[in-house]
């Protein structure tokens, strides 16, 4: 899995010199599939995180939070792996879950469909839509 670049960037949204971003490819994403096409060259070029060399230093509390933070983001970036392979178990759970429903419905879809006409005689569902039958009015039923 590729690590998430992240950090102080210039430009992130049009209107804010510079904020924290916390995906800059997931924002280079947004930036080519949901801006205006006119304005995608100039958010483009102005883009970019801040090299973490060039960050002012600042007092020690803040150079401490900094690196707590870091450390921070590799836990959350583990926690990130972990979720995503419980969440690709989760993806196979709920497939074997879907496929079973298919196959209960076909087994019982005949069952069903006598069920349906005792418990709604005179339905207007031709298997697409209920909306199938207007009144003399105008009106559904």
């Amino acid at each position: 899995m590729d690590k998430v670049k992240s950090g102080l960037a210039f430009h992130v949204h049009h209107d804010i010199l510079f904020e924290f971003c916390h995906d800059y490819d997931e924002r280079i994403r947004f930036i080519k599939q949901d801006k205006p096409i006119e304005e995608r060259e100039l958010r483009l070029r102005l883009f970019q995180l801040i090299p973490e060399d060039k960050l002012p230093r600042g007092t020690k509390a803040y150079d401490k939070a900094r690196e707590a933070y870091y450390k921070a983001e590799e836990a959350c970036d583990k926690a990130r792996e972990d979720c995503n392979k419980a969440g690709k178990a989760h993806y196979k759970a709920r497939e074997a879950y879907d496929k079973a429903g298919e196959a209960h419905y076909k087994a019982g879809a005949s069952a069903l469909e006598k069920l349906h006409q005792e418990l709604c005689p005179n339905c207007p569902f031709d298997n697409k839509t209920i909306f199938t039958r207007r009144d003399k009015a105008g009106k559904w039923y």
